[in-house]
């Protein structure tokens, strides 16, 4: 199968691309100009396509010859401050151009917690983006996915570092709402395996992973596997907001942003039979995956994180 897959410059992208080309299939990956980052995973033939991705010509040109298409861009956490309304813009490009090149298949990963009328911009924006398939009428089938997490990841990473700065880490609302970690590993198996499984369906899936989780036990887990005892506190989330503004305003690199707050307001769970049930997969349990955060410099990252001119 010919697929193109965007959204390859973040963690789940690559993994997406790595698991579709050990497949077999033939990938091909959409690149923005100029990114500074790492596109690519390495160790596997992928065909690579410089266009922006909200280019309609050259959307149509990456979309020639292709069977289906894996929109990955949106699923993991924007960059503090970002605009995300170029991630809507992005998205009904892709929905307008599949539907002129008549493109069999889109798969597309969401968030859990997407609508178009959320009061929080992230949400709102996936919410979005999810519509434009409906207004093409495509045969669209949308991954809302839980926390995705894995080697290269934003949130664990940024946890981690965070937990190191400190002793007494604060959590919105006592950190007792409910996340619903996935593996990055499990979630490009299940794409991989819906991309296989055509003939195409217009259909959402609420995917996670092995368990529900409070955002207190993933942080304790997380301190765990870095080797730290912290003490945690439960805080407002508006008095969590603001102390956010301040502290990034002497540190502005500081990779935590409002949209974590956002986030962490609500549960953000799904059915935990979606994996099994629909493709056969045993997802794996968080506390066995975070390999990928020990033997890691930690204090040392963040004293650059923080400090680096």
């Amino acid at each position: 199968m010919r697929v193109l897959v965007i959204g390859t410059d973040n963690f789940v992208g690559q993994a997406i691309v790595r698991h579709l080309a050990l497949g077999g299939h033939d990938v091909r990956a959409l690149i923005p100009p100029g990114a500074n980052r790492r596109a690519l995973p390495t160790g596997v033939t992928v065909e690579a396509v410089l266009t922006s991705p909200d280019d309609p010509r050259g959307v149509r040109a990456a979309l020639v010859g292709i069977e289906a298409v894996v929109s990955a861009a949106g699923v993991v956490f924007p960059p503090p401050d970002a605009d995300v309304l170029p991630f809507v813009r992005h998205v009904q490009t892709l929905a307008e151009a599949a539907a002129e090149a008549h493109t069999p298949y889109i798969l597309h990963l969401s968030t859990l917690g997407a609508e178009p009328a959320s009061a929080y911009p992230w949400f709102k924006a996936h919410g979005l983006a999810e519509l434009a398939f409906q207004r093409f009428d495509l045969p669209a089938t949308v991954f809302r996915v839980g926390l995705p997490f894995g080697a290269g990841d934003d949130f664990t990473t940024t946890l981690a570092l965070l937990l190191h700065a400190a002793p007494v880490f604060p959590l919105p609302g006592g950190g007792e709402n409910l996340l619903h970690p996935l593996w990055v590993e499990d979630l490009a198996a299940a794409v991989v395996l819906a991309l296989e499984a055509l003939p195409p369906a217009a259909r959402t899936l609420l995917v996670g992973g092995a368990e529900h989780l409070t955002l207190r036990e993933v942080a304790e887990e997380v301190a765990r596997a870095v080797g730290l005892r912290r003490r945690f506190i439960g805080l407002t989330p508006a008095y969590l907001r603001h102390l956010l503004l301040w502290v990034r305003y002497f540190f502005p690199r500081l990779p935590a942003s409002a949209f974590w707050l956002d986030y962490f307001a609500a549960d953000r769970i799904a059915p935990a039979d979606t994996l099994p049930r629909e493709f056969g997969l045993l997802p794996e349990r968080f506390v066995d995956r975070l390999t990928h955060l020990q033997g890691v410099p930690w204090r040392r990252r963040l004293l650059r994180l923080l400090f680096a001119r």
